[in-house]
């Protein structure tokens, strides 16, 4: 038996050949551990863009469906459940998609209950909004608080009033607006209105040329006494305030109220808003003057 140095073993093992046949020892493949699957990534789809452009006077915005009132600043994006609110004299615009709006008026709250890629819905708790889809990118709906009533559009522009009590009305100002609610649908061209109460069917009605409001001022506008009882008359459904302050309304829409006055002039503005949203305004100044009459002296001559 031949012996193998230690050495040659040695040899054979640093040189990469067999070092005694001079072949080169066949390579092991390398096994690698597989890489881990990589998660899924997930787009979020698109949505409509809203958001609060423009505001005038005392209006406040809300975060979600349970936040606090706040001031409301501009510009602020608005997503689902954010809220506007608008108080006496005041106003917003709110820009939807590319170029369309809801114009928030005076004495109104909106919120945000829908964004879609193509679709933003709002709901209307009172008040009343002017909606745009614009250029039609993203279509618009208003729903309304108390009533099933849901105008909607994707073009053209149309006016939505909700009393707060369940009479909802729809104006279509240009295009056409579907207005359906849980009793039945119709579809209003330009300049045809309807309204809906509670679950009803909408019911198509005339729209009033101009806006009835007729107050019965006081004959003499100066007086003494410290408060004056106005009466009036306004469209029935209409909603009617004197210096900002809402009076109730008849079925008939006849208002009566009882206007406390200082010393001095007093300005006492009454204002009505129809159940189409539209507005009309009366004023008057009564002056108030507590001073005795003056006292003429009567002299009388030595008899």
């Amino acid at each position: 038996m031949r012996r193998v140095s230690v050495a040659a073993v040695l040899f054979a093992a640093s040189c990469g050949t067999c070092g005694f046949c001079g072949e080169k020892p066949a390579l092991q493949p390398v096994v690698t551990a597989p890489k881990p699957a990589s998660a899924p990534v997930v787009v979020a789809p698109a949505v409509a863009a809203v958001e609060l452009a423009v505001v005038s006077g005392e209006v406040q915005t809300r975060h979600g469906a349970t936040g606090a009132w706040e001031p409301a600043r501009t510009p602020l994006p608005l997503g689902l459940d954010d809220a506007v609110r608008t108080s006496v004299g005041a106003s917003a615009r709110l820009k939807v998609g590319r170029n369309g709006f809801i114009e928030v008026r005076e004495r109104t709250e909106v919120s945000v209950r829908q964004l879609l890629a193509n679709r933003a819905r709002f709901r209307l708790e009172r008040g009343r909004v002017g909606a745009s889809p614009g250029e039609g990118d993203v279509a618009i709906s208003v729903e309304s608080s108390g009533s099933s009533a849901v105008a909607e559009a994707d073009s053209g522009s149309f006016a939505v009033f909700n009393d707060g009590k369940g009479l909802v009305a729809v104006v279509a100002e240009a295009g056409e607006v579907k207005l359906t609610s849980a009793g039945g649908d119709t579809v209003l061209a330009a300049g045809q209105g309807a309204r809906v109460i509670g679950s009803a069917p909408p019911e198509r009605e005339a729209v009033p040329r101009s806006v009835l409001l007729k107050v019965a001022w006081p004959a003499d506008k100066s007086t003494r006494q410290a408060a004056v009882m106005l009466r009036g008359e306004a469209d029935p459904g209409a909603v009617v305030s004197i210096n900002g302050l809402e009076m109730p309304v008849g079925h008939d829409g006849r208002f009566e109220a009882e206007v406390p006055l200082a010393p001095g002039a007093n300005r006492i503005a009454v204002r009505t808003m129809d159940r189409f949203g539209r507005t009309a305004d009366e004023e008057e100044t009564l002056r108030v003057d507590r001073r005795p009459p003056p006292v003429k002296a009567r002299s009388e001559g030595w008899q």
